[in-house]
């Protein structure tokens, strides 16, 4: 088999999950604005958007798996191969939790009591960032990008810990809230996943680079 071969279909490989990580960067910025500023079209159009990124993994997978049978990778490559499996099922979960947040869009509609939460803005900016960070450690292998995701990571569950107590203190204070911000706090939840996916995702390039396990999420 000619090595360029193998190139040529890895990185097709690569350029698939590029177009994943683009539009799950987006869902996830998306679903927070429509959440936090009551976009309710821009929810709808991320919960449809979801579609998209499903076929993009399930392209992937099937594009790794003939890979594997049909190519029979060695050593480096199949890890790189094992890595593109990962990343694509890390970067699909990681729609399905924005998909999740914009449809807590839809359930309040109408019931808005509760005004801006800026913790909730602050914390889909860093998950979009480190979402962007571990794509480009995966692009580049870059063993330092994904290293310090383990930071980023830590400052997202500091500040999702800061939004729980603010909200569950709203609660206490104005049962009225309540509806709301239940669904404020399923969306920092999902926001903590979104971040701990996109930590696996440098976990995975530490694996494909080095050959050991490396675990950021401690």
């Amino acid at each position: 088999m000619p090595k360029r071969i193998l190139d040529k279909e890895m990185e097709d490989l690569q350029f698939e999950i590029l177009r994943m990580s683009t539009l799950v960067e987006q869902a996830v910025f998306d679903s927070v604005s429509s959440l936090t500023k009551n976009r309710v079209e821009l929810a709808r159009k991320v919960i449809e958007g979801d579609d998209d990124i499903d076929r993009l993994n399930l392209d992937v997978q099937d594009k790794c798996l003939r890979l594997l049978a049909l190519r029979h990778p060695m050593a480096v490559d199949l890890r790189a191969v094992h890595t593109d499996l990962l990343v694509a099922m890390d970067l699909e979960r990681m729609g399905d939790y924005a998909e999740a947040i914009a449809r807590s869009t839809l359930r309040i509609q109408g019931k808005r009591n509760i005004a801006e939460i800026p913790c909730l803005a602050q914390m889909a900016e860093m998950v979009r960032e480190l979402v962007h960070n571990s794509i480009t450690s995966y692009i580049l292998a870059d063993v330092d990008t994904a290293e310090n995701c383990r930071l980023l990571e830590d400052r997202i569950d500091n500040l999702y810990h800061r939004c729980f107590d603010l909200l569950v203190d709203m609660i206490k204070n104005d049962v009225n809230v309540t509806e709301m911000a239940v669904q404020l706090l399923f969306a920092g939840q999902r926001l903590e996943r979104i971040a701990d996916h996109a930590t696996n995702i440098g976990e995975s390039v530490l694996y494909t680079v080095t050959g050991q396990h490396t675990n950021l999420n401690e």
